[in-house]
């Protein structure tokens, strides 16, 4: 069951997504049922890879696959990024105050890197 866990916790992220840019369309009244849609065909598409990371994770060295790694957890740590910065997105359509660019600074995800010599 243990193996399980980053999938439930990206689901738990696909769904933020999913719910924020619900709230955004309503906001800007642009709810369209094709945006909808495709969004959820992503998803659909996540899940199909967890599947598959998942069968090869566990049933790939019965058929000689030994990547020497689980790929589910990278798969699902990928799918999980993604859809942070897309919450962020979301959210700042929500709330126009909040800038992405600060919000993706803040979480780590991106924005300006100044270094400073």
């Amino acid at each position: 069951m243990e193996i399980f866990y980053p999938v439930i916790i990206a689901l738990v992220f696909h769904f933020m997504d999913f719910l924020t840019g619900l709230v955004g369309a309503f906001r800007n009244k642009c709810l369209e049922s094709s945006k909808m849609r495709d969004g959820l065909f992503k998803k659909i598409g996540y899940v199909m890879c967890y599947v598959l990371a998942y069968l090869i994770d566990v049933y790939g060295p019965l058929v000689g696959i030994n990547l020497g790694v689980s790929i589910l957890p990278i798969i699902t740590a990928y799918a999980v990024l993604t859809e942070c910065v897309s919450i962020i997105e979301n959210i700042s359509t929500i709330n126009p105050d909040l800038l992405p660019e600060k919000l993706m600074e803040l979480f780590h995800l991106g924005g300006k890197n100044e270094s400073k010599d």
